[in-house]
């Protein structure tokens, strides 16, 4: 393969692996809590014996926007933001331990808080917060403390971790921290009957996508050039020789 193909293989791929982040982007600009990812990409160079040097990309990984989306009210007493750092915790039916920033929660059959996947949302304590089943009032503090007419019903476990990149999104707009401790955070600050938008900028990625299509369709047609190029030789020689 000559320098010309492994330079637009290589930017076909990066450019596929940028038009797929892209396009998740775009697909959760109304997810509640969502955080754009972006790609981060090396340059490097290979020298073939006897051979010119060739350019390549690579995708070296990806990061999110951990920037802070808008914060909408919807006067659902259920429906919780987080102002600032923070996760809030919740348990999957397998068991396991997963954090979120999207605080749209309702009540299941038990009266246990859940998310919008049906996953029990946890206390500090560590155990699941269960309303009443009489209650009709539920307040939610900006310490996360919750109650309603009825008494107590515990506080909102809200943690953060020392990296927050290396959260490992699972779906649902949950990660997981895999061998990362929770941290605990000395001023909690939520905000009852608000929700947290997405921080995807939709203008940015629309135009961003349209861009990365014409370079893709570009890289496309330089291999194409080539391809026909080589074939012409090919044919011209194959002439001469006969």
């Amino acid at each position: 393969m000559e320098n010309i193909s492994y330079v637009g293989a290589s930017q076909q791929v990066a450019l596929a692996q940028q038009i797929e982040v892209t396009a998740n982007n775009i697909a959760n600009m109304n997810t509640p809590g969502f955080k754009a990812k972006e790609m981060l990409f090396t340059d490097y160079i290979t020298t073939p014996k006897n051979g010119a040097p060739i350019h390549q990309s690579n995708d070296y990984a990806t990061y999110r926007d951990l920037s802070m989306g808008n914060l909408s009210q919807t006067f659902n007493p259920l429906d919780v933001a987080i102002d600032g750092k923070g996760y809030f915790v919740v348990q999957t039916p397998e068991g396991d331990t997963r954090y979120t920033r999207a605080g749209s929660f309702s009540l299941n059959s038990q009266s246990q808080l859940v998310d919008q996947s049906g996953d029990v949302v946890l206390g500090d304590s560590g155990s699941p917060l269960v309303v009443q089943t009489s209650a009709k009032r539920v307040t939610i503090g900006i310490d996360g403390k919750i109650a309603s007419e009825q008494g107590d019903i515990g506080r909102l476990k809200v943690v953060s971790f020392d990296n927050e990149q290396q959260l490992i999104n699972v779906g649902d707009n949950l990660y997981d921290a895999g061998s990362q401790p929770e941290q605990t955070i000395d001023s909690v600050h939520v905000e009852q009957g608000v929700l947290e938008g997405s921080n995807v900028n939709p203008i940015s990625e629309m135009n961003k996508m349209i861009s990365l299509m014409r370079m893709f369709q570009a890289a496309q047609n330089m291999l194409q050039d080539d391809h026909n190029r080589i074939t012409d030789a090919i044919s011209k020689l194959t002439q001469v020789s006969a």
